[in-house]
């Protein structure tokens, strides 16, 4: 049984000064911010069982058990945003300059990313939303970087495909992230055998994944040949609240039925449908996340003030943000443990 990915000790990125290597003291800043917890948004989290979370009560992350039971759910707790915010104005220095570390991939490959898509590794950190046409690719773009689909800086969304090529959106406020809204997989402009290599996927940081109501064969493949690449992998079951709704609306005449009843019931439909299908296929069900982008996209223009809510309802949209901003930095600094690795061996070789 794991921590709630909210806990202080959950956050140790958030801890790490990525340019010294250093691990920061940030207690104070929580401790000071939940102080003042009754003057910031709450927002409702609906923890599922799918990856088997246990809630405990803590003054300094100002997490509160409201309902053990609701809605087949190990915990539906109550979450002041003060520790959240108080750790985004860290988390958006850490953006602001450049990586500091060089992306491991083949120079020829990264230069023609460059020249047909207009791909930058040096200065930018880049994450690519792939995934069929139809399941929110768009949507879930522009809920990363705080925007509704209607903003005018927003990605295009339709029913029907709408992305015919990559097309790259730098994030508001992590200014060296570029989020990439990548083209439908499985069509006749893009046919999945070519897909990854067609939209130079091994020179990203970081794929989202966003699915429907199950997991096909076409995410299934992309997400094997990023696991061959080391490219870490986050899944996304979107359109959660358009399923949530569709319950409640099923069950109006019941007073009872709520909408942590509905999102248990969406729970249990996603572990038995794509979870066990990640299962199946040995793939990381622990980066697999229910969000709504309606949803998500509240939760990043609050912590950003840019939008005051009284409250906000999630399941997994702040645990996928912080996957994300965790994500994005690992396949650089893996190869940069190697690299120091093989030195170390190089100059034990020489004594």
């Amino acid at each position: 049984m794991g921590q709630a990915t909210s806990s202080p000790h959950a956050l140790s990125f958030f801890r790490k000064n990525l340019v010294t290597n250093e691990y920061e003291d940030i207690s104070n800043k929580f401790t000071k911010a939940t102080v003042s917890t009754l003057a910031v948004p709450v927002i409702i989290v609906a923890y599922p069982v799918l990856n088997a979370y246990t809630f405990h009560d803590s003054d300094i992350t100002g997490f509160r058990i409201l309902d053990g039971a609701i809605g087949g759910l190990l915990g539906v707790i109550g979450w002041p945003l003060a520790p959240f915010m108080a750790i985004w104005g860290a988390i958006r220095i850490n953006f602001k300059d450049k990586p500091q570390l060089p992306l491991p991939v083949p120079t020829d490959l990264l230069q023609r990313a460059e020249e047909e898509i207009n791909l930058n590794t040096t200065l930018f950190y880049n994450v690519a939303v792939v995934g069929a046409s139809g399941t929110g690719k768009s949507s879930v773009v522009n809920a990363i970087r705080g925007y509704k689909d209607t903003h005018p800086k927003a990605s295009r969304v339709g029913e029907v495909e709408t992305t015919h090529k990559p097309v790259a959106f730098q994030h508001p406020d992590l200014t060296s992230m570029i989020i990439w809204d990548m083209p439908g997989v499985g069509t006749k402009r893009h046919p999945r055998e070519t897909y990854f290599e067609d939209n130079f996927l091994c020179a990203f940081d970081l794929l989202v994944i966003v699915l429907g109501n199950r997991l096909m064969q076409d995410d299934i493949d992309i997400a094997f040949k990023a696991k061959d690449q080391r490219i870490p992998v986050l899944f996304v079951r979107s359109k959660a609240d358009q399923a949530i709704d569709s319950k409640i609306r099923r069950h109006e005449d019941d007073d009872e039925y709520q909408w942590a009843t509905a999102v248990g019931e969406l729970v249990y439909e996603v572990k038995d449908s794509v979870f066990t299908q990640l299962r199946q296929n040995q793939l990381n069900t622990k980066k697999l996340f229910i969000v709504s982008a309606a949803s998500l996209q509240l939760f990043v223009a609050t912590i950003n003030k840019k939008e005051v809510r009284k409250t906000l309802k999630l399941i997994d949209e702040e645990r996928f943000m912080t996957a994300l901003i965790e994500g994005v930095m690992v396949k650089r600094r893996y190869y940069e443990k190697q690299e120091r690795k093989n030195k170390k061996k190089q100059i034990s070789s020489m004594k």
